[in-house]
């Protein structure tokens, strides 16, 4: 049986095979019947123009395959090219394009199964790393950089500040390390597969465990931020334990999302249906998960934001305004760039601006660093931030609100500022002014933990 294997650009594949009728499907075998009506040969072989091989645009290359043959037949000791009868050495690519590799049986008078197992290897100018990936590796080796330097610098201001440490910097500082180790991971990754032409598989199998782990504990870190852990609340009682088990799910559902369908499996097929069916049933799940996390998030922000508006505390509410900026621009760009990469691609841009589509994933990768520095700036760690986080600021009541010009009716509202404030009858004092002293430790403050 023969066996014929082609090489060609990707955007020449319409130029194999022969039209013989109209309403007919295209015939890519060079059978007698087709031979009769288009001419084409030789016969038992794919068809392909003359012209393609002169000029190496589509080259294809014949095997004979004995049935009674018990060792594997090697392409690189039994190819021929078909028109000229060489032996085969390898390919020349002589143009940066996408590249295809067909594997044709077309011989009808000595018809057989065949099995076919290896690899190909593709050689580019800057090494081993498909071309499609190939912006993957500088974008990662920049982001572990950026990474590095923003865990320096976020090292150094906890270790000076490191009486004063909230939790809450604690989980910045696991969210910064996962970051860090991940970029790191795939770009040694990136280098070596680029430098040996194999990919790692535990290499792979790390920088994704990295991933997932950075995903699952932002998405806690954001929802913990939410409800005010470490500004409003000392502590998330009840709440901690159904924030985890929320995070633990998604971790546990997108890693075995990941590495299905990352990494190499001899069973991994687009049309199997048990294969389809359980991305299917990953993805469906996930996105449950996801839209829990958003939805718990909006609604700890809002309240957040309502508690410090009715308590009047105007700096933290400051914070958390920003804070809320950050999530509304990210969401916002978010939906804008999914619409915008499902649109290209069922335009197909991405098969003719192949060399963009690494993109898609950076530019979330991109997202998810510029979240984590606003936290770490929103958050940055001071001489002042526990007194900072579990401090109340004094409330400044309307006089049209309450009593008019004379300030509160009720007597116990004066009491309790008089406590909180540690102020004397003969004392007048800004309140706003005297908790930024406070803040900046330059005079007492008294203080209310926020359960």
């Amino acid at each position: 049986t023969n066996v014929d294997v082609a090489v060609f650009e990707a955007e020449h594949f319409e130029e194999l095979g022969e039209e013989v009728k109209a309403n007919m499907a295209r015939q890519f075998c060079c059978t007698e019947w087709v031979k009769n009506r288009t001419g084409c040969h030789p016969t038992r072989s794919l068809i392909s123009s003359e012209h393609h091989d002169v000029n190496g645009t589509i080259e294809v290359f014949q095997i004979q395959v004995h049935h009674d043959a018990t060792e594997p037949v090697k392409l690189r000791n039994a190819g021929k090219v078909l028109s000229r009868h060489e032996k085969y050495h390898n390919y020349k690519v002589k143009k940066t394009g996408l590249y295809t590799l067909l594997l044709a049986n077309c011989d009808n008078e000595n018809p057989a199964d065949i099995m076919v197992t290896g690899q190909t290897v593709w050689m580019n100018p800057y090494g081993y790393l498909p071309g499609e990936l190939y912006g993957m590796m500088p974008f990662f080796g920049a982001l572990a950089g950026i990474y590095t330097l923003v865990g320096i610098i976020w090292a150094i201001l906890c270790y000076v500040n490191r009486k004063d440490l909230m939790l809450l910097q604690f989980w910045i500082s696991m969210v910064v390390a996962l970051g860090t180790l991940e970029t790191a991971i795939k770009f040694f990754d990136y280098v070596a597969w680029n430098k040996s032409g194999g990919r790692s598989v535990g290499a792979l199998a790390t920088g994704l465990v990295f991933g997932v782990t950075k995903r699952a504990v932002s998405r806690v870190l954001v929802l913990m931020v939410s409800l005010g852990y470490g500004v409003v609340k000392p502590s998330l009682g009840a709440q901690l334990p159904r924030i985890l088990i929320l995070g633990t799910a998604y971790f546990v559902l997108a890693m075995c999302y990941d590495l299905l369908v990352n990494l190499p499996s001899n069973n991994k097929m687009v049309g199997d249906e048990g294969f389809m069916d359980s991305l299917t049933m990953l993805v469906l799940f996930m996105s449950l998960v996801d839209v829990g996390f958003y939805m718990w998030i909006l609604q700890a922000l809002i309240q957040t934001i309502q508690y410090l508006e009715q308590r009047k505390q105007n700096i933290k509410l400051q914070l958390f305004r920003r804070f809320r900026c950050v999530l509304v621009v990210s969401v916002v760009f978010s939906v804008s760039w999914a619409v915008y990469t499902m649109t290209a691609s069922v335009k197909g841009y991405f098969e003719d601006h192949w060399k963009s589509q690494w993109n898609v994933n950076a530019v979330w990768e991109v997202l998810y660093l510029a979240i984590l520095v606003a936290i770490v700036f929103l958050w940055m760690p001071s001489s002042n931030s526990q007194r900072y986080a579990y401090s109340m600021e004094l409330a400044t009541f309307d006089p049209d609100e309450k009593g008019g010009p004379d300030g509160p009716d009720e007597e116990e509202d004066l009491e309790e500022d008089g406590e909180l404030g540690g102020l004397e009858d003969d004392e007048e004092p800004s309140v706003v002014g005297q908790f930024e002293k406070a803040i900046t430790g330059e005079g007492p403050v008294g203080g209310e933990k926020m359960n």
